[in-house]
């Protein structure tokens, strides 16, 4: 798991933000015109994205009941530490991807999730962001009761829930402008045909 984070560079998180933007609007898109298979759809992929989530979170990296019951409360502490000038910059660089990944992680769950609510409302990111919340805070939870090599942070939950909501923000923005569009089109159509009678 953590040979990843030597994958995440300014030009891979770039990219990242590109194919998630692109494959929420062609979600957007998809939902606009086929509103019930892209829910059917999201719902799928949101069980195997979450499937996906809890095998890299959950998975030991020590036999069960090893490791101590740790818990960083204090949102910043991992980055940070009690004394920042403690931390090498190689090691801040390493925790800063490490919440980048968390964040990334939960982007795709959110976007999934707005497509099975219905993305037009507006309630909708705040109601992905919730589940998201609720969903990082069991994983830590599991995490904790496991002790197995897993540190439970508040800086999880909270870059989890972010990249929930990001996805969550995403996806219904472009729902709405989709919805914007076709509107659009109904009126000029609309007026053309007005406009010849």
């Amino acid at each position: 798991m953590w040979r990843v984070l030597f994958c995440i560079t300014p030009a891979t998180v770039a990219a990242f933000a590109l194919v998630m933007l692109a494959l929420s609007w062609a979600g957007g898109w998809w939902y606009r015109r086929d509103p019930a298979r892209a829910g059917r759809a999201a719902r799928v992929l949101l069980a195997a994205w979450g499937a996906l989530i809890l095998t890299a979170t959950l998975a030991p990296s020590q036999a069960p009941g090893t490791s101590g019951y740790d818990v960083f409360w204090i949102p910043g502490e991992g980055l940070w530490g009690v004394n920042p000038g403690g931390l090498f910059p190689a090691e801040r660089a390493m925790i800063v991807r490490l919440q980048l990944a968390n964040a990334a992680m939960f982007v795709p769950f959110g976007s999934l999730l707005s497509f099975t609510f219905r993305p037009a409302r507006k309630a909708v990111p705040a109601r992905a962001t919730c589940v998201c919340l609720g969903f990082s805070v069991l994983i830590e939870g599991v995490q904790f009761v496991m002790a197995a090599g897993r540190t439970v942070d508040v800086d999880d939950v909270l870059f989890n829930t972010l990249g929930g909501l990001l996805g969550a923000g995403v996806a219904v923005a472009g729902v709405q402008v989709f919805a914007r569009a076709r509107r659009g089109n109904g009126r000029g159509r609309y007026v053309t045909r007005a406009g010849g009678c």
